[in-house]
């Protein structure tokens, strides 16, 4: 067998597959400067404005840390603007990342579509955003696979994210949902999936080092790890699907604004 075809197998039956070394520092690198750079500006009193090496700094995870407690507006200018910078959107649009999805989705890097891009910065022992054992098609509504990138070292005190292996084989798990959507709020903050299916799949952490990739099927029941290190777990995100699939619902992507930024300048949103 092919190491395509021990691949596409293995995503098959296990509903995910590790890249190993897919991402280069300077990818890393870039996405950083662009949040560090924003954080520098909202932030004109850090320490660390000329610290290149500030990820590695106790003080400085100390730092951002207390800012974003202190200054949670502010902050969600600064994480808000992460997800749609160029260097986000340049790392997860790559052609080592569309080639690795295109063939896991079995199409041509072409036939991709994307949604979803996104930046996450858990900080430590967070509840509010820590998401519970979900699936990703109860959202993104496509059948597809969810690329995870680690942005730093992910060691077992920084939470890896965990998946219930096989559990794609489940199918969609179909589940009411009537609250309406709060911004500052995750969606999938509460487990809703029933013990008894839960129960059924085997829990694994994910093992996975600075440079790799995790790609795993939309309807693979995965949830965040408990972050109880002294660090953020910087990691970033995107959603592919196959747009000629007879099952691809098609869709557009849409801008949503940061409300403390549109009152900042005192623009109005429109719905």
């Amino acid at each position: 067998m092919s190491q395509i075809d021990e691949k596409q197998k293995s995503f098959k039956e296990n509903g995910f597959h590790i890249e190993k070394n897919i991402i280069s520092e300077d990818d890393i690198r870039l996405i950083f400067e662009n949040i560090f750079e924003v954080y520098d500006e909202k932030n004109p009193s850090t320490k660390f404005a000329n610290d290149e090496n500030r990820m590695n700094n106790s003080l400085f995870n100390s730092e951002i840390i207390k800012f974003r407690e202190e200054n949670k507006d502010v902050f969600s200018e600064v994480y808000d603007s992460s997800q749609s910078s160029v260097p986000l959107v340049n790392l997860v649009t790559s052609k080592k990342i569309s080639d690795v999805s295109a063939l896991l989705l079995n199409c041509k890097p072409s036939q991709l579509s994307q949604t979803g891009y996104m930046v996450r910065m858990d900080t430590p022992k967070d509840t509010r955003n820590k998401t519970a054992w979900h699936q990703e098609i109860a959202f993104v509504r496509n059948p597809g696979l969810v690329l995870w990138i680690p942005l730093v070292e992910i060691s077992k005190d920084i939470g890896p994210l965990h998946i219930l292996e096989k559990s794609h084989l489940e199918g969609e798990i179909i589940i009411e949902r009537n609250n309406i959507r709060e911004y500052t709020k995750s969606r999938v903050s509460q487990t809703e999936i029933p013990v008894n299916i839960l129960e059924k799949y085997n829990d694994v952490t994910i093992e996975i080092n600075k440079g790799d990739a995790l790609f795993f099927d939309h309807k693979l029941i995965h949830k965040s790890g408990d972050n109880i290190s002294d660090r953020i777990r910087f990691s970033c995100q995107a959603r592919y699907m196959n747009s000629t699939s007879k099952d691809y619902a098609s869709f557009r992507t849409s801008a949503t604004y940061n409300p403390y930024s549109m009152k900042r300048l005192q623009r109005r949103i429109y719905e």
